[in-house]
């Protein structure tokens, strides 16, 4: 007996420490893409970009995301997320400073790429490793995961504005970044788990003969992640360019910009379990889609950097638990099974993440980018309005009556019977 519970012992605090490594790697995820974020203003202002060139330098990232997702993602499904990360992380912090280093725009450009295609590398790998361990401590932990991520830019994001302010370089702030990321990181993800057996085909379940893998519901629900994560993108990468060239705030209040929408979205998802249980997913996607327009419409009504960064805390408390609803949707309405219904919606989702920035910025070429902020909150409107009744129609159709189980309450005991 006390061999089995010295053993046990021994994988609870196996499992504890991947639990940490996990969550350090997400606040490492959110530190990188938020530096990114925060500096971007200045990449501008260095490059002599208009916003053309800088929805081509985002277009590039783009492209390398596109690339890099799916080869990762075969990679990862043979030999798994762990050994992935190992390499991906240190790869991914060293790329955070090819476009602050770059001298031309093609320069750039190809940086960008690269920092594209390792972000993608890693987003497909650490999701993959929190999914082994979110079975292993065997309790929902994905939305504090989340938050950490959102966390990370905040905290990346109110570091840069403060050194800024003192006179400190960008060139010597984003090296202090990458190679934090590259030192923990790989520290960190040296103490992950092996990922779980991958079923092969002939050990897949049946499928249920419900539909097609890619049914109505499913691209229903899809269209509300595109949406989501379309306004979510555009936040992010465009808040502190916005903040500094049409609100009019100083070069060191900037990227404070994407540290309010961070700080929302982290105090959203930490608090998405809490209100999901309360509200339950329609009525809290009401209030969330009600929230994200009425915070985007703000910052494209009235240009002032203090009233934008109210619209931006705004619009991150309204995106903030979108995505988690719409997986979990997807979960129950997928033919065969939770697992290929979230992966579908978060395939579908994630173009709009990658399209919506440099579309944004194609449309502020033409018509500024205060009005292309307030076509993004027009747009949002389709997220408060149909995504009520998409949802009650998806769960008809999955054959639940509990449209409230979100991504992080899709258990067997949330979904039996359905997938």
């Amino acid at each position: 007996m006390a061999g089995t519970d010295t053993i046990d012992g021994g994988v609870e605090s196996e499992v504890a420490r991947a639990r940490w490594a996990a969550a350090s790697l997400y606040l490492m995820n959110g530190i990188g893409f938020g530096m990114w974020a925060a500096l971007l203003p200045l990449l501008k202002e260095r490059l002599d970009l208009d916003e053309l060139g800088l929805s081509a330098l985002l277009l590039s990232m783009v492209g390398g995301a596109l690339v890099g997702m799916p080869t990762v993602g075969r990679v990862v499904s043979r030999f798994g997320s762990r050994g992935g990360l190992t390499a991906i992380v240190p790869l991914f912090g060293l790329a955070l400073l090819g476009p602050v280093f770059a001298e031309s725009f093609a320069v750039a450009v190809v940086a960008a790429g690269i920092l594209g295609a390792l972000k993608g590398a890693f987003d497909v790998s650490l999701n993959s490793q929190a999914i082994v361990v979110e079975k292993a401590v065997g309790r929902p932990i994905m939305a504090r995961l989340q938050a950490l991520w959102s966390l990370g830019g905040l905290l990346v994001a109110a570091a840069i504005g403060v050194v800024l302010k003192f006179g400190v370089s960008v060139e010597g702030t984003a090296l202090s970044v990458g190679l934090l990321v590259c030192g923990l990181g790989w520290a960190r993800a040296k103490r992950l788990l092996p990922d779980l057996p991958v079923a092969t085909d002939r050990e897949a379940p049946a499928k249920t003969g419900r539909g097609t893998s890619m049914n109505g519901a499913i691209v229903a629900v899809g269209a509300l992640a595109f949406v989501s994560l379309f306004a979510e993108g555009v936040m992010m990468d465009w808040s502190a360019v916005y903040v500094r060239d049409v609100a009019s705030a100083e070069a060191w209040l900037a990227p404070f910009a994407y540290g309010m929408f961070s700080c929302a979205m982290a105090a959203g998802r930490f608090s998405g379990d809490y209100l999901m249980e309360r509200l339950g997913s329609v009525r809290l996607l009401r209030w969330s889609g009600g929230f994200a327009v009425a915070g985007i419409a703000l910052v494209s009504a009235v240009p002032v950097w203090q009233v934008a960064f109210v619209g931006l805390g705004l619009a991150g408390v309204g995106i903030a638990n979108l995505v988690p609803i719409f997986l979990g949707a997807g979960g129950r309405a997928h033919p065969d099974g939770v697992g290929r219904g979230v992966a579908a919606v978060s395939t579908i989702g994630y173009l709009g993440f990658l399209s919506g920035p440099p579309l944004v910025g194609l449309a502020s070429e033409w018509a500024g980018l205060q009005v292309a902020f307030g076509l993004v909150a027009i747009l949002s409107l389709f997220i408060g309005l149909g995504g009520p009744w998409i949802l009650r129609l998806s769960a008809r159709r999955s054959g639940s009556a509990r449209p409230e189980c979100s991504y992080q309450a899709a258990s067997e005991a949330c979904l039996k019977g359905v997938s």
